[in-house]
């Protein structure tokens, strides 16, 4: 025994001690007095609270459905409100085709909304002044609306709407053509009115719902012929009921749906449902128009009070006996591993030839079960382990890395003043000497040079990378002698947004020395900017002998694949960079053969 023996319990040494004391002091001491205690209220307060907890169900289940009609009421808002549905309903298609963009323009809009609705099947929106052809747009062709309704038919759903109200629920289609279908759909129509001025109506929105999708949150709910869960219209008609092979008086739930107008919440209620005492409990749904009713056989509130004495006292002693055993089982188990794993701790990281780890000297390997945690533990220890020694040399390498790019940042920060210095000099000698155009092709290399190094910066201006390539075209004019004439014609409002920088560049270069090489006449070099929605679209185009098809489809597949075969390196980089904004960026080349040659950017718009 020695001093263990008299230890107190916060002193016990062992995980397996401690194990069995924490057993007894969480399990048999709390049930021995749970036990008694409870076997004499449960008869009591079991009935009760299965009452409570029927009743929260169903109270669950009503804010899951009231919250899903919500949602779906702001749906509805948010397509109401959007400018283009707005737009497109206020004025009358001219001609039949404004008419098809206006159905693209209501289709992408109410894709939009609903696609993360799948309850979600059709959609149907009617403008009231769009004439006998152009009224109607439907979202998805739908067997369930048997196709578009006539125009008479909408026109009677729409008065209809104006008359009742802005929102009405519906168990069946509201068109004849839709009447005999399948009773597994719902629907919804929302008047549409303008959204300022006068809110005058501009037509209806009908929304087809897949009754199975829009309740399958009441799914949750064990329902079977003692339990059910039911929707009903404001008639006391069933909407949807679980399980569907339910049956019920239809004088009672009349009765009950009548009930719900003058008492909108009813928390419980015993009565007689096909001959058996049942407890029944609603509250409203989608502001009234629908009423939730749950029900649950007193047999099913009670079963488990008549039970619970003799279940409670075969609890007691297999739990009491079941737990000393598995405690100390289970002890053991882990006790083991992390045994194993303090073996682990002690060892410098190196491994056996299976991956076992070993201790410093080389003596008998620690083996870890994969499924173990513990062990899981150990071996994510020695991984670690194992990456700290690559990393030491991995940071060992990046420290020289930085030492030689802060010598080479230094070497770049005393280069270009001398280079400025250089050419500011050369281009005072020419004035002096009265070379006004070797004068001003230095200052054009010069400010060709000191944009193209922006500090370091990575982004500048549209308007300084189109300073750029003008200098840089002025250069190549002096050199070819003028035998290329240079059009700039870039939007000024978008040259403030900012791009990569050297972009255009290698387009002008490749128009240069590619699209008029071998021209014994002048030739025509044009750069062009527009703004398309939020991309800046910029094109190098030149008259020159243009690219033979399967030439040009070499270079479209090398753009693809990033391949440099058919594209030099300038055009491959630029493409590439642009790739990091989104695949929608990049180059994309058209030419025709003897004619011209067009290389298009397109870039994201950046306002810094």
């Amino acid at each position: 025994m020695g001093g263990r023996g008299r230890q107190k319990f916060t002193g016990i040494p062992t995980i397996r001690g401690k194990f069995i004391v924490l057993t007894l002091v969480l399990t048999v001491i709390p049930m021995v007095v749970l036990t008694f205690t409870f076997y004499r209220i449960a008869a009591h307060s079991l009935g009760e609270k299965s009452e409570a907890l029927a009743m929260q169900s169903r109270q669950m289940s009503e804010n899951y459905v009231n919250a899903t009609l919500s949602d779906l009421n702001d749906l509805t808002n948010a397509i109401l409100g959007n400018p283009d549905v707005q737009a497109t309903l206020e004025n009358k298609p001219e001609d039949d085709y404004e008419y098809l963009r206006n159905d693209e323009t209501l289709s992408m809009v109410v894709r939009a909304q609903t696609q993360t609705k799948p309850y979600i099947t059709s959609s149907l929106i009617y403008a009231a002044n769009g004439g006998p052809k152009h009224s109607l747009y439907q979202g998805n062709v739908s067997v369930r609306f048997g196709g578009l309704p006539t125009l008479e038919e909408a026109r009677v759903y729409y008065r209809r709407l104006l008359a009742d109200q802005p929102m009405l629920w519906m168990a069946h289609s509201p068109f004849e053509s839709g009447r005999g279908m399948a009773d597994d759909r719902l629907y919804v129509g929302k008047l549409l009115r303008k959204t300022t001025g006068d809110y005058a109506p501009l037509g209806f929105l009908l929304l087809e719902i897949d009754k199975a999708s829009l309740f399958r949150g009441l799914a949750f709910h064990e329902t079977d012929g003692n339990t059910q869960m039911w929707v009903l219209d404001q008639e006391g008609e069933p909407v949807y009921r679980l399980p569907e092979q339910a049956v019920a008086d239809k004088l009672l739930l009349h009765q009950i749906a009548k009930s719900a107008v003058d008492k909108p919440m009813l928390t419980k209620d015993w009565r007689t449902w096909n001959g058996r005492q049942t407890m029944i409990s609603y509250g409203p749904l989608n502001e009234g128009q629908w009423t939730l009713l749950q029900k649950v056989d007193q047999s099913v509130l009670f079963e488990d009070a008549r039970q619970i004495g003799a279940w409670t006292i075969w609890t007691f002693l297999i739990a009491l006996l079941s737990g000393w055993v598995l405690s100390y089982r289970l002890s053991d188990t882990i006790r083991r591993p992390l045994l194993q794993l303090s073996r682990l701790m002690a060892v410098d990281g190196s491994t056996s030839a299976t991956g076992s780890a070993k201790d410093s000297e080389g003596h008998v390997p620690v083996f870890f079960n994969p499924k173990d945690e513990v062990g899981q533990i150990g071996e994510r220890f020695l991984h670690m382990m194992q990456k700290n020694h690559e990393l030491y040399g991995q940071v060992y390498e990046a420290l020289l890395s930085r030492k030689q790019a802060e010598f080479r940042a230094l070497q770049a920060q005393i280069n270009p003043h001398f280079l400025y210095n250089t050419l500011e000099s050369l281009k005072g000698m020419a004035l002096a000497n009265g070379q006004r155009d070797m004068a001003e092709v230095i200052g054009a290399f010069g400010k060709c040079f000191r944009i193209s190094l922006s500090y370091g910066r990575e982004q500048i201006s549209l308007g300084q990378e189109v300073e750029h390539v003008s200098a840089y075209v002025k250069v190549q004019q002096f050199r070819f002698r003028d035998s290329f004439e240079w059009i700039c014609e870039v939007e000024e409002d978008i040259c403030g947004f900012y791009v990569p920088k050297l972009i255009l560049q290698p387009l002008v270069e490749n128009a240069i020395y590619h699209g008029l090489k071998g021209r014994t006449d002048r030739g025509y070099i044009m750069l062009s900017g527009t703004r398309e929605g939020d991309a800046l679209r910029l094109t190098v185009s030149d008259d020159g002998g243009g690219i033979g098809a399967e030439r040009l489809d070499d270079i479209r597949k090398s753009l693809d694949a990033g391949r440099e075969s058919a594209i030099g390196f300038g055009l491959r980089n630029v493409h590439e960079r642009l790739r990091h904004y989104g695949p929608q960026y990049g180059l994309s080349v058209t030419s025709e053969p003897g004619l011209y040659t067009s290389v298009t950017l397109l870039a994201p718009i950046r306002t810094e």
